[in-house]
């Protein structure tokens, strides 16, 4: 290699090594159980402030309010193609967003339903020692992955739906509308139908999306306690005496924006992040058919695509074997490439404590996974809560499922 050659190479390397630092990104030491020390900030937002969460109403994004994921977040009533409608009123979804005009929020005649826009970032996740580095990237970089983003076409996507409410079924359709009883009862195959019957671009909410929204939540919080940060939702509103739901709520319009927490001395009401009661409220667990285990090795669908008969045929292996586990507190993860974590013991963590959400094994089944807990789990209750202790044809009255709209490619609200 001639001098002028090996130069060029040294100034490319450096050149390489400062482009990937001009991104966002965090640390977290998996060995310190401190959930706020825990997380060191990297990056663009290294002297970020997080957001902060007002419980029982108001919240400020703090250094984030200019990210433009976050921007972007807005809530819509969108067709079942996966193409926007129109824009509803952030903080009042009964509205359009002219503030005055009726919407159909409540409407389960309408053909499609309410959703939140998430837009593409790129994800970089790698563990050096017992340090998890986080790196997010608005552009493509090498190294770089658009998790949660590809569909089952493998086609890269401009953002992905998130559902407002929790999924229920309305004439043989899974929606996403307020007003309704979400789901219970149903086998997994039972759910994949009324998805399917919903729409050809609609999937269950769960996979590798869930793994970059849980990352994320930690990036703008600066904290792996995610309830404690946004909010306790209804993790603790069983009650015995309502049956057959026992205290799982019915979808309402929440007010007060993008996020709406309560605290750890109200815990019985829906909550919202990112204009999803979905993702705030712990109230129920959301069925997740690309996360499996058979008899305790972890099998994951990187791009929505569904198999509950031969996961370890069809999925990715990720090498990952777990042993039975029961209303344990991980607070270490294995990274599966284009996925995401996935919790491994020691579980060395507690409800506030590591991870802070539970995790539940059975080692001698085929196991489909369930995500964020429910009205009964209080505080192993979570964003990162994951249980792989049912099987496909669990039908309990705290397992359900909502639904991920995939847009068409290229689509998103400026670019429909």
């Amino acid at each position: 290699m001639s001098d002028f050659v090996a130069a060029q190479y040294a100034v490319d390397e450096i050149s390489k090594i400062l482009n990937e630092e001009n991104v966002y990104g965090f640390v977290e030491h998996m060995d310190v159980l401190d959930p706020d020390e825990r997380i060191d900030y990297i990056g663009l937002n290294k002297a970020y402030s997080p957001i902060t969460i007002t419980m029982g109403g108001g919240f400020s994004l703090g250094d984030w309010s200019e990210f433009p994921v976050l921007k972007n977040n807005k809530p819509y009533m969108v067709k079942s193609d996966g193409y926007v409608d129109y824009e509803l009123s952030s903080t009042d979804y009964t509205k359009k967003v002219d503030g005055e005009t009726a919407s159909d929020v409540a409407n389960t005649s309408y053909d499609g339903g309410a959703f939140s826009w998430l837009q593409k970032i790129y994800k970089k996740e790698y563990i050096v020692g017992s340090d998890r580095y986080v790196k997010f990237s608005l552009t493509p970089r090498d190294g770089f992955e658009p998790v949660g983003f590809i569909d089952s076409d493998d086609n890269e996507l401009e953002g992905v739906w998130l559902p407002m409410f929790y999924g229920s079924i309305v004439n043989d359709k899974m929606m996403s509308v307020s007003g309704t009883q979400p789901v219970y009862g149903k086998t997994t195959a039972q759910e994949k139908a009324a998805i399917d019957a919903f729409s050809s671009r609609a999937k269950f909410l769960g996979g590798a999306i869930i793994n970059t929204i849980h990352d994320l939540l930690i990036l703008w919080g600066k904290t792996s306690d995610i309830q404690n940060k946004y909010g306790y939702g209804n993790c603790y509103g069983y009650d015995a005496s309502l049956s057959p739901t026992y205290g799982v709520l019915a979808n309402a319009v929440v007010g007060g924006g993008q996020f709406y927490g309560t605290g750890s001395d109200d815990k019985k009401h829906l909550n919202k992040i990112l204009h999803s009661v979905v993702l705030g409220s712990w109230q129920q667990w959301q069925r997740d058919p690309y996360t499996q285990s058979v008899n305790g090795r972890v099998y994951v669908s990187p791009n929505y695509k569904y198999d509950i008969t031969t996961p370890a045929t069809t999925y990715k292996d990720t090498g990952i074997q777990l042993a039975a586990a029961s209303a344990n507190y991980p607070h270490k993860y294995a990274v599966v490439e284009k996925f995401g974590t996935i919790p491994v013991p020691p579980y060395g963590g507690t409800s506030s404590t590591g991870g802070c959400d539970g995790l539940w094994v059975n080692a001698t089944i085929t196991a489909v996974a369930s995500r964020f807990g429910a009205c009964n789990g209080d505080l192993i209750d979570g964003v990162g809560a994951l249980s792989l202790n049912y099987v496909s044809t669990t039908a309990y009255w705290n397992v359900g499922a909502s639904v991920l709209l995939l847009p068409p490619v290229g689509a998103s609200p400026d670019a429909a």
